[in-house]
């Protein structure tokens, strides 16, 4: 008996998970019947092998689990094959050597924790919860999924089972499986090691790229106090943000823009990039263009006749930081 994990809830049901090492692999397992979990808990924590009949087996999610209820019957026995250790813990530092979609342990604080959001993925809702954890190594970035959400507190550490690596826009960040019983989750010690300050995270990434499409161009005057948009009445233009009234004459230009890029370390990666007013000087530099004096169809006809570049952008809010042009 391995990794029994917490209690958790479905609507109105309860259950746990836990994993069964049995003389050739290990078997996923879920249990409805809360009150043998202690019995559970004592017997993985022995070391004790076990007798588990009158279980049902579930393929529901391509794999074979064994689902344990109120009439299923636990009893001590014996084995004639050792206890295995589970896989030892993985440090943050080494997940860059781990492939993507693989599983891992690991043990981390929660220094990061966002509030719950849902979204709506094929038509369906979804709850999630992003965070950070932090060991003596370094730090990632996790992301709880549905029942997983609000499962963990800041600050608090814990041992995670069955993480899932992922890799997105460069990024690599860990994963609750959305529809796997073999993640669990249990307190730990803190560490005695300092930890990593990880107060201010960098959530920017670089690629080389290739601009597709320009979804947007849009021309303002900006105020001169504020830098927000302002309405012009003639000579005089009023912020539509701090209500300022100033001359029309002293408003700046100001441009956004939306392009759509494809990764080239991920061809089938395609994003959509919000250029706002700090990053456009950037983007028309390497265009020769002139904010006060260009037109949308020019911008829009030199971005898109621009070769690959080089862009830096920050991958929680798709806003660009800055682009270069490279030569290859």
């Amino acid at each position: 008996m391995h990794n029994v994990s917490p209690v958790k809830k479905s609507g109105a049901t309860s259950y746990f998970n836990c994993h069964l090492q049995t003389d050739k692999d290990l078997i996923g397992s879920v249990c409805f019947a809360t009150e043998k979990k202690e019995t559970l808990d004592a017997m993985a924590a022995q070391r004790s092998p076990v007798k588990i009949s009158n279980y049902n087996i579930s393929n529901k999610y391509g794999r074979r689990d064994v689902v344990i209820n109120r009439n299923t019957h636990i009893t001590s026995t014996t084995a004639d094959f050792p206890y295995k250790a589970q896989s030892d813990v993985t440090s943050i530092a080494s997940l860059s050597k781990v492939a993507p979609q693989q599983l891992v342990a690991i043990k981390g604080k929660i220094a990061h924790l966002s509030a719950t959001k849902t979204i709506v993925i094929q038509d369906f809702p979804v709850k999630k919860q992003e965070g950070y954890i932090v060991d003596p190594s370094g730090y990632i970035k996790i992301i709880f999924w549905g029942e997983h959400v609000d499962s963990v507190t800041p600050q608090s550490t814990y041992f995670f089972s069955n993480l899932r690596m992922k890799v997105s826009q460069n990024q690599r960040y860990l994963n609750t499986p959305k529809q796997d019983n073999l993640y669990t989750m249990k307190d730990a010690e803190p560490f005695k090691e300092k930890l990593p300050d990880v107060t201010e995270i960098s959530t920017t990434t670089e690629t080389i790229a290739e601009i597709l499409g320009i979804s947007s161009v849009t021309k303002y005057n900006s105020c001169c106090s504020c830098s927000k948009k302002v309405t012009i009445k003639g000579k005089i233009a009023v912020c539509d943000n701090c209500k300022m009234t100033q001359k029309s004459t002293n408003c700046s230009v100001k441009w956004t823009l939306r392009i759509h890029i494809q990764d080239s370390n991920q061809p089938r990666q395609k994003l959509q990039l919000h250029v706002y007013p700090d990053a456009v000087p950037k983007l028309f530099s390497i265009c020769d263009l002139n904010a006060n004096e260009t037109t949308e169809d020019e911008i829009t006809e030199t971005v898109l006749n621009l070769d690959t570049v080089k862009v830096c952008f920050d991958t929680q809010t798709r806003k660009l930081v800055n682009i270069e042009k490279i030569n290859i």
